[in-house]
């Protein structure tokens, strides 16, 4: 062996693991120049200058040549250069991202050039599965998420930010709640009834997206079809979300960040109940067509009181929510980090902290964040790096929730004070009607306390063996811990109570502990460019939890230990689980004179949760796209700047088993007790059967895409159809019920998904001071179950859904409307359902025409929770020192499904509606609400009726901003600082009363609702 292959083999040994992905440069958009020039007394032939972005930042190494020489430098950490040319001489500037720009000297010492960055530049680099590449050099589909979209919204969450941003990416936050204000993310449809959720890379390793401080965040890609997510085999079915935070950069100086916001939040949408007059008059009204011979409760002179006040402690008129709740909220977010780096070294620390308050004086959330990264490069074979983060935080609330109190708040009437007797108003002894006083309950009922704490840490170590070959490894490990605990305390007000003490301590612990090594290999030669990556990644998860809980006895006063309740009553279990994951994958990409492009990638993976016969499966891509604007035959036209064609299929799986479906190395037990003749005899039996056939899901993916710009890249769209078919999807097989146990899952069902994704784009700068950028996307997809294998019915979690072949996951399922009883005669007529209707009642269509109105007949689906368009439009526009940006963002053809209090009169004997008032009546037949009743269900099936068509447009975000002068930050010692006002979610366009269209889309009302927010921020750099 020689010398140069001992070497070589000596620095192989040193791999710990894994790959190297080259640099990854952010790079903006935005075309125009802008140079000031200072003036100078003398000519000399000795040029300096300072070279910065439109933002007053340095730019580092950026390119100056004088035109016509080879005479050329590059600037230095602090964005100077120096230069020898003469008097009449030409600078050229450029640097990547930027629009390049010629300047005459003209006999000047000193010059001041300001870069715009250029709207026009293709080439960024897009972070893809394990590496990096060029976005004109795609061939799958993938989108992105520029960081500038995050920086100046008062969002705690990506998820919640990622509304409207990309086109096929649908982010529904359902809840406004202090620590809860997250989305629930879909990409390009749900492929199985079981799971839905994308896999989620934080830094190249699974993570949480929504533990991470937006500020922290650098890029943010969606990998959408399988020819981009394949690399990531059985955990990709879904999509991937890829995360890479910021780090420093080598030969920068340190600069020391802050970005803080306060905002104040108050209800996007709420319930509208009617006053004590109007509620007296419709509960007469009600009480009388329950029972025509009743006594009504209120008298003309009652409802006269009622709506004039002229009695309030007789007769109130209480508006519990206003009462209960209040009417806005305060929220800070605040962030700070120090970046910068040597010439071997660079990093970036980060701290942030989040508050949120709540709309109940008990409700209240604190989170916080630090992150930590380090890289270094040892020598010219060896680097090395750590990223670590932890994050604290703590959800407050009072024992009841804020779903049990607005549960309250909806079901009490206006006609009953917040307080008792009426010579005691207003003395604190509260009014007992029967049910909970939510007043009374507000710091009185007890706690409940969340505490959610994760530690992630990524040790990485890369040796470049030679100049086109090189060996990452990553060693990761993260924790997360919660911690549920709560008190009841016991509350008696005017001879209601509300039952005795109860506390609970639960603690979970979540374990992940991932080894990857990856190796990468480019090569060019000629007009031909390969790169090769081969990886193996090895997952182990470790799930521990302890729950323990006691009621009766205690003291008030003794809240927060579960040893002051009566330990006679104690309750505490425990278990867990684990499962581990080996993968190995491999990429091939090729490219041919720029022009022609290849890609092929493979990952094979095996799962502990599968039998062992059975756990591995392989699963592969393929994907090209042919740039046709580079083509000879292009160059002589100036219309067409870019023009892609691009094709992938691919193949991805879904590890959808709940923990209870996890197929076990025993068979399954539970244990009983049973008597036989005086003797208690503890027992087992076994309770389900196991399949040792059982394995993932798989998701076939055929992509097909189109990119074009024209005029310069002034305007351009990237447009892309695919179709998705999940095959082997986990039902629960019917078997013979004589067999006494359940079914085991089986991969038998199929699901269908097709769509397309468009984004539209346009970028203008109009002069040196003014310049914008407008974006849109589109996405529809239709969405079908294509195979159930016999077991086509309702969703066991929740009766309105039905799993129908033909029909969307997520369908509801129930009677067709089509209008009242209106007559004795239809009444006498017309099918009916029960025999009890009356007039006024709702009619269902007779869907198979019996003249009975039945269950098994005439039932179907009659809507979908889940939209079928969504869009979002994004503008941006800069006039010198000010900025302004807008988002709208909305989803088409989606239904909700009101029940409850939110939508029945007096139920639960609760409250009435304003859509009560047009209720049906015999001179109102063209009535929005049926004869209104307070006990009477003949209306309350599952029916079109109650059915609410969700399709909204919203004002997502809009935010204005003003960047100080450099000449006053010079003054103050800074190096730029920006102050904003921001709004979220203010206006909503929605055919929906008093429901947030984005809340849970079956519901009854007990929801925390999203919030509009109006926020101040500042962002500054030292």
């Amino acid at each position: 062996m020689t010398n140069k292959q001992n070497f070589i083999f000596f620095k192989l040994s040193w791999a710990l693991l894994f790959l190297v992905l080259g640099s990854s440069y952010a790079l903006a958009s935005a075309d125009g120049q802008e140079v000031r020039v200072s003036e100078v007394s003398q000519a000399d032939s000795k040029i300096s200058g300072l070279i910065t972005d439109h933002t007053g930042e340095s730019i580092i190494g950026a390119s100056i040549v004088v035109v016509g020489t080879s005479n050329g430098t590059i600037t230095d950490i602090d964005g100077k250069f120096s230069i020898t040319a003469s008097a009449s001489a030409r600078l050229l500037v450029s640097y990547i991202g930027y629009q390049s720009i010629e300047i005459s000297v003209n006999g000047q010492s000193s010059i001041k050039i300001v870069l715009i960055e250029d709207f026009k530049e293709l080439d960024e680099f897009v972070v893809v599965g394990y590496g990096v590449q060029k976005k004109s050099s795609l061939t799958g589909s993938v989108s992105t998420l520029k960081t500038a979209a995050l920086e100046s919204r008062p969002v705690s969450s990506v998820s919640a930010a990622l509304a409207g941003q990309m086109p096929g990416v649908t982010s529904i936050q359902t809840s406004g709640a202090p620590g809860s204000q997250t989305g629930s993310i879909t990409i390009r449809g749900k492929n199985s009834i079981n799971a839905a959720s994308p896999l989620v890379i934080v830094d190249g390793v699974p993570g949480d997206m929504n533990t991470i401080d937006p500020s922290d965040i650098e890029s943010l890609s969606v990998l959408k079809d399988a020819s981009s997510a394949a690399i990531y085999g059985v955990q990709a079915a879904n999509g991937v979300i890829l995360i890479t935070t910021k780090k420093g950069k080598k030969g920068d100086k340190a600069k020391v960040s802050y970005s803080g916001n306060v905002a104040w939040t108050s209800p996007t949408a709420r319930l509208k109940f009617l006053g004590a007059g109007d509620y007296a008059m419709l509960y007469n009204e009600a009480t009388l067509n329950d029972n025509p011979n009743a006594t009504i409760s209120f008298s003309d002179e009652d409802i006269r009181k009622f709506r004039d006040g002229s009695s309030p402690s007789t007769h109130p008129n209480t508006d519990w929510y206003n009462e209960t709740f209040k009417s806005t909220a305060m929220e800070q977010m605040h962030h700070m980090s120090i970046n910068g780096g040597a010439e071997k070294t660079n990093y970036n620390a980060s701290i942030g902290f989040t508050e949120q308050d709540g709309f109940l004086e008990a409700i209240n959330y604190k989170r916080y964040n630090g992150r930590l990264s380090v890289d270094s490069r040892i020598n010219n074979w060896l680097a090395v790096g750590l990223n670590a983060s932890a994050n604290r935080g703590i959800s407050n609330q009072g024992w009841n929730s804020f779903s049990s109190m607005i549960g309250s708040v909806n079901r009490s009437s206006p006609t009953v004070g917040v307080y008792g007797k009426p010579n005691d108003y207003g003395s604190g002894d509260f009014s007992n009607s029967g049910k909970p006083n939510p007043v009374a309950q507000i710091g009185r009922d007890g706690f409940r306390r969340s505490t959610r704490q994760q530690l992630h840490s990524i040790l990485h170590g890369t040796v470049f063996i030679l100049p086109e070959l090189s060996v990452k490894g990553v060693f990761s490990v993260r924790n997360n811990m919660t911690l549920d605990e709560g008190f009841k305390k016991k509350l008696v007000y005017n001879g209601l109570d509300e039952g005795p003490r109860e506390g609970y301590s639960n603690n979970f612990h979540h374990n992940w502990y991932t080894t990857q090594v990856l190796s990468n290999y480019y090569k060019n030669f000629d007009k031909h460019s390969f790169a090769l990556l081969g990886g193996f990644e090895q997952t182990a998860y470790h799930y521990t939890y302890t729950e323990a809980a006691r009621k009766g006895g205690g003291n008030n006063n003794l809240m927060e230990s579960l040893n002051t309740l009566d330990a006679a009553s104690q309750t505490n279990s425990d278990g867990g689980r684990e499962t581990a994951r080996r993968s190995y994958f491999g990429r091939i990409q090729y490219q041919y004179d720029d022009k022609y492009l290849l890609e092929a990638n493979v990952r094979t993976d095996a799962s502990s949760v599968f039998p062992k016969d059975n756990r591995w499966g392989t699963f592969p891509s393929f994907s090209g796209a042919w740039i046709i604007s580079k083509e000879g035959f292009m160059k002589d036209q100036e219309i067409l700047s870019f023009l892609k064609i691009r094709a992938g299929w691919g193949k991805t799986g879904n590890e959808e088993l709940k923990s209870d479906n996890v197929y076990p190395s025993v068979s399954t037990f539970d244990y009983e007790k049973y008597m036989f003749g005086n003797s208690l005899y503890s027992t087992s039996k076994e309770t389900r059967y196991v399949n040792n056939q059982l394995k993932w899901a798989t998701v076939t993916s055929y992509d097909l895409g189109l990119e074009a710009s024209f005029l310069d890249n002034l305007i351009g769209f990237e447009l892309a159809l695919y179709k998705k078919m999940t095959d082997g999807m986990l039902l629960k097989l019917p078997v013979e019920g004589i067999l006494g146990m359940d079914a085991p899952v089986q991969n038998a069902g199929k699901v269908e998904n097709k769509g397309f994704d468009l984004s539209v784009f346009h970028n203008m700068n109009i002069s040196q001071d003014f310049r914008y950028n407008l974006n849109f996307n589109l996405a529809y997809v239709k969405n079908k179950i294509t195979e159930m294998r016999g077991t086509s019915g309702v969703d066991p979690d929740n009766s309105k859904y039905w799993r129908v072949e033909g029909y969307p996951i997520g369908s509801f399922y129930g009677y067709q409307a089509i209008g009242f009883f209106n007559t004795a005669e239809e009444l006498a007529s017309l099918p009916n359902r029960t025999g009890a209707e009356q007039l006024g009642d709702i009619r269902y269509q007779d869907l198979d025409k019996n003249d009975k109105i039945t269950a098994a007949g005439d039932r179907t689906v009659i809507g979908k929770n889940f939209p079928s368009w969504t869009l979002g439009f994004n503008a941006n526009f800069e006039y010198k020192s000010f900025d302004l940006s807008f988002l709208l963002q909305g989803a088409l053809d989606v239904d909700a499904y009101i029940e409850g209090e939110s939508a029945y009169s007096f139920f639960n004997g609760g409250n009435v509606l304003e859509r009560h008032l047009d209720r049906w009546t015999p001179t109102n037949h063209n009535a929005s609400y049926p004869r209104i009743t307070r006990s009477d269900q003949v209306n309350y099936q599952v029916s079109s009726f109650w059915l609410e068509d969700a399709s909204y447009v919203r004002l997502k975000n809009v935010t204005f901003g003003y960047n100080l002068s450099q000449a006053l930050m010079k003054k103050l010692g800074g190096e730029r600082a920006k102050l904003y006002i921001s709004g979220e979610n203010l206006l909503t366009f929605s055919g929906l009363d008093g429901i947030d269209p984005e809340a849970p889309s079956d519901n009854r009302g007990w929801f925390y609702s999203n919030v509009k927010k109006v926020s101040l921020g500042l962002k500054v750099t030292f």
